[in-house]
């Protein structure tokens, strides 16, 4: 395989995972908080079948904007570790960067931010400040001055909010434990075990997506094993990843059932917590591995967090599928989607420089 396309191959798994995350997010976001019973009123028998648009483009709600200041703290914390030779734990980096989304937020955190502010290209973009449903957990999390931790849990929230913005985590081959990584990211603003180990699955599940070898090994498979894994690393939370090991198997058992999906889906939560949403988004992904437009509608379509459930679901489908696989249709009525496909091309170019280096 030739350097120019294995550097493809590895923007369109970023890009795919980032935009495909959008798209869901945008999907779901005109549904958030809606009954079955009122998105079928709206939308038909089937409910959202298609982005919904407003002056044509789709808007995606703080998921998607997390999301990218994730990245974005990954890609400053990695620089200044290159530029400098050291730097705080990744973490740290991660922290401040939510520090600068809650800025966009219209909220002034406790902490002194304006050095890392200074460089946050996100918080310049003047689309990025706008607020889109941001959860509460988060606001008063990363509102109180103090920065949570596995260890140190900043409150016993197991929402779904750390988990829909940890995908970057595994995008990099020098986070050598992404699932680690990822719980880390989400205990920032989420102290219950089910708000992070979530989050550290779907991290594995991305790095796996993107750099196993996916043309031999099937979406289930990677999942599977990303929950062995994660079981294995966290063992003093046994009881918790139990829970959350039954509810991920049922989801993949029932993605193989003659299930109705807005049924299977109600069985499984609202995913308005961590373990729901990331069960939800399994299911869909793992019923429709090769139909990324068909995983996503049925992410999107129930009576819960719909916004949040289809972008976990995008975010997988698209990086296991890469960016050929989206309808560019959709695609095209993203807004933002020009900065997106800039912060894959960055996050593609820091992962070949670090592996010549």
């Amino acid at each position: 395989m030739t350097e120019k396309y294995e550097r493809r191959a590895l923007t369109s798994r970023i890009a795919g995972c980032l935009l495909g995350g959008a798209i869901g997010d945008a999907l779901g976001y005109e549904i958030e908080f809606e009954e079955w019973d009122t998105i079928r009123f709206r939308f038909g028998e089937n409910g959202i079948q298609k982005l919904y648009l407003y002056d044509d483009r789709a808007v995606f709600s703080d998921d998607t904007q997390m999301t990218l200041f994730t990245l974005e703290g990954i890609i400053l914390g990695y620089c200044r570790a290159e530029n400098k030779g050291t730097g705080a734990p990744l973490s740290v980096y991660i922290w401040q960067a939510y520090l600068s989304w809650l800025k966009t937020q219209g909220i002034e955190p406790v902490n002194n931010n304006d050095k890392f502010d200074s460089i946050s290209s996100l918080l310049k973009e003047e689309a990025m400040n706008v607020r889109r449903a941001p959860g509460n957990t988060c606001l008063h999390a990363l509102s109180s001055g103090e920065m949570g931790t596995i260890e140190n849990p900043i409150n016993d929230s197991k929402g779904c909010g750390g988990v829909m913005r940890t995908a970057p985590l595994g995008f990099f081959p020098f986070i050598t434990n992404p699932v680690l990584e990822g719980a880390k990211a989400a205990a920032i603003t989420h102290g219950h075990p089910l708000g992070w180990l979530p989050a550290g699955i779907l991290s594995g599940i991305v790095h796996r997506c993107i750099w196993g070898d996916t043309e031999k090994t099937a979406l289930k498979e990677i999942i599977e094993k990303v929950i062995q894994e994660t079981a294995g690393q966290f063992p003093e939370y046994a009881e918790y990843m139990n829970e959350l090991e039954a509810l991920l198997r049922r989801a993949i058992a029932m993605s193989a059932e003659q299930w109705n999906d807005v049924e299977a889906i109600e069985t499984l939560g609202g995913g308005w917590t961590g373990d729901e949403a990331l069960a939800i988004a399994v299911y869909s992904c793992v019923k429709y591995p090769d139909q990324l437009k068909k995983a996503l509608i049925c992410a999107a379509n129930h009576s819960g967090d719909s916004d949040s459930t289809a972008a976990i679901a995008g975010n997988i489908l698209g990086a296991y599928l890469g960016l050929d696989q989206i309808d560019m249709q959709w695609v095209n009525h993203l807004e933002m989607r020009d900065l997106i496909m800039d912060y894959s091309y960055q996050a593609a170019e820091i992962c070949h420089r670090n592996a010549q280096s």
